[in-house]
Order: C-alpha cells, then structure tokens, then sequence
C-alpha cells in the first residue's frame, strides 16, 4: 500500500522561497541578536496565544511543542516547514514550552518524490553542502545554491526501481531551467520521507547530490 501510495507523487516544480515570513509583533531587538538559536520546525497553526511549531530533535527524538505569543502573516501554511530563530521563554522542560520568535523564515518544504527515469537523466546542479540530517520523517538540509532572478526545481525523488530493494536511492535533484547563476547564497529545505520510512523492506535512505564542498562524497546513508 505504501509502494503505491509513493508511485503516484508527481514531481513538481518548486520555488526556494528565502523570504521571511514577518511576525506582527517585534521582539527585544537586543536579545534578538545576542540570545537565540535557529530550527527547522513545522508550522502548527494558530491558537489563541499566538503561532504554534513542533521541533524534532536529530535522530528519532521526541516532539517538543513550542508556544509562541506572535502572529505569523498568510504566507505561513499550516503544516509548513519553516526555519525559526527564537529562543525559549523560560527555563522549563517537556514536552511544550514557551518561545520567544524574532523571525520565522519560509523554506523549500515538501514531500519526497518518485520518478521513474534513469538517475543519469536526473538534473542534479552543484550546490554546496554545510549540513544533512534527519529529524524524525525528515530529511533537512542546509547548502548553499548559485543566486538566478527566476524560479528553479529543487527536490528529494526516489529511483522507481530501488523502492523495493532494503536500500532506496534518492537524489538531490537541482535545476536551474536554464537560468545562469551568479553569486552563491545560503539555501534551507527539509522533505518529508515518512512513506519511505515506514515501509517494512525499508532499511536505508542513501541521498546522492552534486557536491562542491564535498566532492568525494557522492552520497549519505540513513539508516532505519
């Protein structure tokens, strides 16, 4: 049920979107900068004390609820993943705790892919990588792209034919559609692969990309 559930996502064209999503009311400037930590969180909603995120730790840490008192504009969708520079309002800990937000960035977010062509056939750009890892059904990543003034595709997409296999390859799939790049710029995604992960067969998630910074790397594993 899940094969079929993965052999029907379509692969979409995506937009990096690196603009930041403003909150409508301002922190201590000061602390602001001084004091904080950034995330890559999902977006819950809102409640009547403000905007709502889960963060995930590395690995398969457990769930932390964090309780914001902002409001995020509508260019926040509920389920998003977003990157969030805050820090926390106390010094509590649990399962939910109070934040205080000082921005709330917009991120490539989406669900891994499928396709059914060749890998060689796969447009896989340079990019240059700081930092992959997995947080609960993600698999986060943090590199840096060649700037274009229009929009390009950047995707997680499975090999059809490894989806049965106990290793399933994915690739980094980057095109610039035939824009030209200029100067690099920092770049944030995170893909959902819960169907993958949650298949019996399934034992490792090997993620191949074209990488400047490290070029003898030409792929890493995750394991179940």
């Amino acid at each position: 049920m899940m094969e079929k559930k993965l052999r029907h996502l379509p692969i979409l064209l995506l937009t990096i979107l690196l603009s930041i999503a403003s909150c409508d009311k301002q922190e201590d400037i000061d602390r602001a900068y001084t004091d904080y930590r950034y995330d890559i969180v999902t977006y819950l909603g809102q409640n009547d004390k403000g905007a709502v995120f889960e963060y995930l730790g590395r690995g398969d840490s457990s769930a932390v609820r964090l309780q914001s008192n902002v409001s995020l504009n509508d260019e926040v969708k509920m389920h998003q993943r977003v990157l969030l520079r805050y820090d926390f309002a106390d010094e509590l800990t649990g399962e939910s705790r109070s934040v205080n937000v000082y921005s709330c960035n917009a991120i490539v977010s989406d669900s891994l892919r499928m396709t059914n062509v060749s890998p060689d056939s796969i447009p896989c750009h340079e990019v240059k990588l700081r930092s992959l890892w997995r947080t609960g059904e993600f698999i986060n990543l943090h590199c840096q792209v060649e700037y274009t003034a229009k929009s390009r595709s950047l995707m997680l997409v499975a090999d059809g034919k490894t989806l049965t296999d106990d290793t399933v390859h994915c690739y980094l799939m980057h095109d610039l559609r035939g824009q030209r790049g200029t100067f690099w710029r920092d770049c944030y995604a995170s893909f959902n692969v819960g169907a993958l992960w949650k298949k019996p067969s399934f034992k490792c998630l090997r993620v191949h990309l074209n990488d400047l910074t490290y070029p003898r790397n030409q792929y890493y594993d995750f394991y179940k």
